[in-house]
């Protein structure tokens, strides 16, 4: 498949820093689409919100796989309140996303690490496919 879209980049773009580019584009949009939801305990939710995010990540372009789980350790569950809910934070996304741009694949997660107290994006792994 030809890039359509090659033009609009800078002519000294490597391929591995393209794909990396793309890679942060997907965790960025799964990230973002993730925080505020509204959330419960009821495994049924937690699954429809997982499986409902990964399809729909899954239709940008270069994506070969998609995976997010919440941990659910974190959802509080309860009300205190009738207008009380708890909703989806960077605490609780643990997703790891494939892409495959050219003849590169990176492997990519976001997960939060205690010691920064943040939601980190990192590439864990590039290879040549």
């Amino acid at each position: 498949m030809v890039d359509k879209s090659k033009i609009y980049f800078s002519s000294d773009l490597s391929i591995k820093e393209r794909a990396c580019f793309e890679t942060g584009i997907k965790l960025g949009a799964l990230y973002h689409i993730l925080c505020g939801i509204p959330i419960s305990t009821d495994e049924k939710v937690l699954k429809a919100i997982e499986k409902g995010i990964e399809k729909s990540i899954s239709c940008q372009p270069y994506v070969k796989e998609v995976n997010i789980q919440l941990d659910r350790h974190l959802i509080r569950g309860e009300k205190y309140h009738e207008f009380d809910y708890d909703e989806i934070t960077g605490r609780i996304i643990r997703a790891k996303i494939i892409i495959n741009f050219e003849n590169v694949e990176v492997t990519a997660k976001i997960d939060w690490v205690k010691e920064l107290e943040y939601p980190l994006m990192f590439i864990e792994k590039i290879v040549q496919i």
